[in-house]
């Protein structure tokens, strides 16, 4: 089964929202990966979880939205503060799609040094690292790092401290046994089991955004959320992304099934999101990026006021 093709454009108002076919896509020419040797059980931790504090910071410093399986925290920056809030997030796979961690903060320090791109009536929330432990498991590192950095072997942080796959453990189509490329991964031991997929499960659900964008590498495309069925608002705004960036727009991401994916569940819940898979494990593609946030930025400023 390969994608459905949207035939990308800029104009929000002129949007052709039914799918093009196109001739049947060759799956990315993605690299061997070595087998998954499970972590051994852990205890569920016994302590109680920490206070979080107010949800109302200054603009661009961190709020704490919530703690790995391991105890490191998840944050969440605020830039802007108008009533129509959009989520940028990076990471969900740890420090194995480290170069959506390092996106995710290049548009921090991007926006922080030039606020007036942000229209009056949009709030930014970036949150970089969606799973810290994955981040730490190669870099030795919480936050903000260097390529140098990382250990050789990046395969082990695309999970989280109980080796759960974050981007499995939502409740869409959820299974227990999920896969990643032709390999069996774990969904956790149901729907929400983590306690990163709480936080920002709980995040999104207070924010009630316009947008939740995922980074990921590397499919090179802008893909719509939807469960089961694709969502037609998010894939009016992957069209827009995707007008601008010049990535391939898709409707579904079909090379292999995903299951528990948390886009898809944002839909259920009446929030579009769409996921922007870089086009390497390395590049940033930052100049893409930028033109499809700032794009998304415009139609908001414009149509939303």
């Amino acid at each position: 089964m390969s994608p459905t093709f949207v035939t990308p454009t800029t104009d929000a108002l002129a949007l052709t929202l039914e799918p093009s076919p196109v001739p049947p896509l060759a799956p990315p020419a993605y690299t061997a990966t070595p087998p998954i040797t499970a972590k051994p059980a852990a205890a569920l931790p016994t302590k109680p979880s920490p206070t979080l504090p107010p949800t109302i910071t200054p603009d661009n410093l961190p709020q704490i939205i919530g703690y790995s399986y391991e105890g490191r925290p998840i944050y969440s920056y605020r830039f802007g503060s108008g009533p129509i809030p959009i989520v940028f997030v990076g990471g969900i796979h740890g420090g194995y799609e480290w170069n959506t961690i390092l996106l995710a903060y290049q548009a921090m320090d991007y926006f922080a040094a030039q606020p007036y791109r942000i229209p009056t009536n949009v709030t930014i929330f970036i949150i970089p690292v969606a799973n810290p432990d994955g981040l730490f498991a190669v870099t030795q590192k919480e936050g903000r790092f260097l390529v140098e950095d990382l250990a050789e072997d990046t395969f082990p942080g695309r999970f989280n401290g109980r080796n759960v796959d974050l981007n499995r453990n939502w409740d869409c189509q959820w299974s227990a046994t999920a896969v990643w490329r032709n390999q069996p991964v774990s969904g956790g031991s149901q729907p929400f089991s983590e306690p990163e997929s709480r936080a920002l499960r709980d995040f999104f659900l207070e924010k009630r955004p316009a947008l939740v964008l995922f980074w990921h590498s590397a499919a090179n495309g802008v893909f719509a959320a939807g469960c089961p069925e694709t969502d037609g608002h998010s894939r009016q705004l992957a069209t827009i992304f995707g007008g601008a960036s010049g990535y391939p727009v898709y409707e579904r991401f079909t090379y292999y099934l995903v299951t528990g994916d948390a886009g898809d569940w944002l839909s259920t819940q009446g929030i579009p999101s769409i996921s922007i898979e870089l086009k390497t494990h390395e590049a940033l593609d930052w100049k893409e990026n930028l033109a499809g946030m700032l794009t998304l930025l415009a139609h908001y400023n414009k149509h939303l006021q």
